[in-house]
């Protein structure tokens, strides 16, 4: 009977598992990344409500036995989960979407990274995507109008010029507020000019101070992270990116041509708006006959501005397995700018390299390159805007017949000969024509050789502007290269030591000429050549001990470190005078009286210690608080060292539990920090101490007069920043909403004072002066369509300012700042009770009426 059961349940058991042999079968695909359409490999796959699953291998492949009906997840770090149910597929691809709202988690901040629910201060971030979707020639300008309290302006409109970057207000009066850039955990001595956009994976902007303060007198104008691609596990992909765009000025000319202005002056005359009745009639006729009929005329403005053209190519590859990856690329642009002689070309080339040894130790390497040339334009482009655009821009055959037979007119009608209208300091100066009559083609055009003195249609003693132009040179090239190594040990789990060596080199080197033919009055001490080549260089060394642990409802993460950073400033600059007529221009033209050098050489150093701790309970209550100790040689030796801390807290109140029902409102956030800055501001290398300069002698070179005055007590300026917010989040994050108001407390400001020659200098670096600021900022953000084919987003931002200087010493307000030619434009002021650099223009009575114009 026992034997007859045994068999009967043998028999039962072998059915159940032919039975599960029919049901069950091997799945197999491949799993990528949609749009970059790249294998994903390590990709997790569970079947649903059970323990069997695997993982996709180095090309993306996978297969799992599988049954019809059951489940299947698909799930990578990055990437948005997906679920399939099975029905009898025998192959199954997937395309798994990278999941924005799991990316955007992870914001670096200085020394590591931090979860973005779990920040406390007022950081702004920006992705690559959106630095590379704008066609700017530098990344700084592509980032122009997206971040909350940050200021990028483009004074110049040249391309390549380096824009003013400032985060909230102005923290410097002499001296520019531009941040601290950082990329790839290097400050870098170059300017974002130096970064490609295309290689950028993020941007982050610390705006506060307590998230600043770990950097300590460096981020006391803010800091900008930058972090770069890095190649990722698979197979090698090469990307190209290239675009050609085109820019013209924004408005019509502004200026009339002599035709125009005739034609305007007719129909005023006949409109009986001007009263000419005490002018000759016969010379009213003669000058306006004179504007219709001038051959060659051309407008000033159509000839100097034209239609500007930038081409950028760029091409990169990256890849990697289970132990390295590397991303690599090389970047040009070339852009010509829509004013002649303007221009723009770089080149950049980028390497990351990032590999384990083992499962504790890895080590990685990058490089960036960066090459450039601006030309730019050699003259003021007021004075070349105003000219007149009755004439053309080079004398042909037409236009002087024009001018000898204008001239025989003015003569007839018993005025001057234009002739009288040459400056006579030109008398028998090589390359200044000495008469209309010796004019031939190709020479340029000046508004003498139409008369000057109210004999003919001329205006102006200047040379025209190709003489100006032509006889001028101004550009600059720049040379820049970073490099940087890390090795990072895990000490035990969470538990890492970090070094860091690095060093980068900016070679800048500059060139001006002014020919004497650029001068109407024939000043050769107004002549020009001009060159500079200064090296800057840094070698840093930092080492980090980090940690990172999550207990329950604990996470923690803290870091401490040492860091040490020598500066390194050596340059030559020769300015030459008096530069002789002729093709060929050469320093050995020159007389050597009339060529000054100047040299430097300068060293800096700064060593630092700094930690911080961040603390988050449960996800809703948060805590930062950081502390650097920084010294610099910069400084008097009595204030070589300072303390800099800063604290932050932040609460995720709708992470409450009565807070879980609330459909509308998904995010609120409070938060609120402070912290000290300092900064060095633009104090040299010596400032602290007494220097003599040198100049000429009768004896030669000589050292004479002091260009400092030693200040052992020099010390830093400090800013005590407090900043409290709001992050609002409506319809699951639909909608998102971020609200910073903040005060800023600058004292001990730096500031080149002048002062009574007696001391042998007529400035001097001192601590003088206190400026407060406060400010707004808002920041919206809506996703109104997300969809697998289209999506849509807005945003928009809006930041308010107010600066106050409270104190200056002893003074009430420091000596004023005159711009444009000659001082005839706005002047700069600095005074308690006003802001930094505010513009003042002089008050005009009104336009003065048409009828006194001809």
């Amino acid at each position: 009977m026992k034997l007859k059961f045994k068999i009967t349940l043998l028999l039962v058991m072998l059915v159940n598992i032919c039975f599960y042999a029919q049901d069950a079968y091997t799945l197999k695909g491949v799993v990528n990344s949609k749009g970059e359409n790249s294998p994903l490999p390590g990709v997790t796959i569970v079947i649903q409500n059970t323990a069997k699953g695997t993982e996709t291998d180095f090309d993306g492949n996978y297969s799992i036995q599988v049954e019809k009906g059951q489940v299947l997840e698909f799930s990578y770090l990055g990437y948005a989960t997906q679920k399939v149910t099975i029905t009898n597929q025998k192959t199954l691809n997937i395309s798994l979407v990278e999941d924005a709202s799991v990316l955007d988690e992870i914001v670096v901040v200085g020394y590591g990274t931090r979860k973005k629910s779990h920040l406390t201060g007022a950081i702004a971030k920006i992705g690559g995507d959106d630095v590379a979707a704008v066609q700017a020639t530098r990344v700084d300008e592509a980032m122009a109008g997206k971040l909350a309290g940050v200021l990028i302006q483009n004074a110049s409109g040249e391309p390549g010029a380096d824009p003013k970057i400032q985060i909230r207000a102005a923290s410097s009066i002499s001296s520019n507020s531009n941040p601290l850039i950082v990329v790839d955990g290097y400050p870098i001595s170059g300017s974002l000019a130096t970064v490609n956009p295309n290689d950028i994976e993020s941007m982050e902007v610390l705006k506060d101070a307590a998230s600043a303060a770990i950097y300590g007198s460096r981020g006391a104008n803010g800091v900008v992270l930058v972090t770069t691609k890095k190649g990722k596990s698979g197979k090698t992909k090469f990307s190209y990116n290239t675009y050609l765009s085109a820019s013209n000025k924004y408005r019509d000319n502004i200026l009339k041509t002599g035709s125009e202005w005739a034609a305007h002056s007719r129909s005023e005359i006949a409109a009986g708006n001007w009263d000419l009745s005490q002018i000759d009639p016969a010379f009213i006729e003669y000058r306006l006959s004179a504007y219709e009929n001038s051959p060659g005329e051309v407008s000033v403005e159509d000839w100097l501005y034209q239609s500007g053209t930038s081409v950028s190519h760029d091409f990169s590859m990256s890849g990697g397995n289970d132990t390295s990856n590397y991303f690599a690329s090389v970047g040009y642009q070339d852009t010509e700018g829509i004013v002649r002689t303007q221009g723009f070309e770089r080149v950049n080339a980028r390497l990351n390299i990032d590999t384990k040894f083992g499962e504790k130790f890895k080590t990685g390497l990058n490089f960036n390159g960066f090459m450039s040339k601006r030309q730019i334009v050699a003259h003021d482009m007021r004075d070349l805007s105003r000219a007149y655009s009755f004439h053309p821009i080079y004398h042909t055959e037409e236009s002087i017949a024009f001018v000898q037979n204008l001239n025989n007119q003015a003569v007839g009608l018993g005025l001057q000969a234009f002739d009288a209208g040459r400056n006579s300091a030109t008398d028998g100066v090589d390359g200044y024509v000495q008469s209309i009559q010796d004019l031939v083609p190709g020479d340029f055009v000046n508004d003498w050789h139409y008369g000057k003195n109210n004999n003919g249609i001329g205006g102006s003693g200047d040379q025209g502007p190709a003489a100006k132009l032509d006889n001028a040179e101004n550009w600059e090239k720049t040379y820049f290269f970073n490099i940087s190594s890390y090795i990072e040990y895990n000490l035990l789990e969470g538990l890492n030591l970090k070094t860091v060596l690095g060093a980068d080199l900016r070679d800048t080197q500059s060139y001006y000429y002014q020919g004497i033919l650029a001068d109407g009055k024939a000043r050769f001490q107004n002549t020009d050549l001009d060159q500079t080549d200064t090296k800057r260089s840094s070698i840093l060394s930092e080492t980090t001990l980090s940690y990172t642990k999550e207990i329950g409802n604990h996470d923690v993460s803290a870091v401490v470190g040492v860091e040490f950073q020598n500066n390194y400033t050596k340059a030559t600059a020769l300015r030459g005078s008096y530069v002789p007529f002729g093709d060929i221009v050469n320093y050995g033209l020159l007389d050597p009286a009339n060529i000054v050098v100047t040299e430097r050489d300068e060293t800096s150093t700064r060593r630092s210690v700094f930690g911080r701790v961040n603390y988050a309970f449960d996800d809703k209550y948060l805590v930062s608080a950081s502390i650097r100790r920084d010294g610099d040689s910069r400084f008097g030796a009595n204030n070589r060292y300072e303390v800099f801390p800063a604290v932050s807290l932040g609460w995720n109140v709708h992470k409450e539990d009565f807070f879980a029902d609330n459909d509308i409102l998904s995010k609120l956030k409070l938060r609120a920090s402070t912290g000290s800055l300092g900064t060095a501001s633009f104090l040299g290398a010596y400032s602290s101490l007494s220097l003599l300069g040198s100049g000429a002698t009768v004896y030669g070179n000589g050292y004479l007069i002091p260009t400092d005055v030693a200040n052992p007590d020099l010390t830093w300026q400090t800013n005590t920043e407090t900043n409290f917010g709001i992050d609002l989040g409506i319809l699951n994050n639909r909608f998102t909403l971020g609200v910073d108001y903040y005060t800023s407390d600058i004292e001990n400001i730096l500031i080149n004072q002048s002062v009574s020659e007696v001391l042998g200098t007529s400035a001097i670096n001192l601590n003088s002066g206190d400026v407060q600021s406060s400010g707004l900022e808002f920041e919206f953000a809506a996703n109104l369509i997300n969809k697998d084919d289209f999506s849509w987003n807005l945003s928009a931002n809006l930041s308010t300012v107010k600066t106050e200087i409270t104190d200056l010493g002893d003074l009430d307000e420091l000596p004023r700042l005159f711009a444009g030619q000659s001082g005839r434009d706005v002047v700069f002021r600095n005074y308690v009770g006003g802001e930094i650099g505010e513009i003042w223009a002089v008050q005009t009575a009104g336009q003065v009426e048409m009828k006194f114009l001809f």
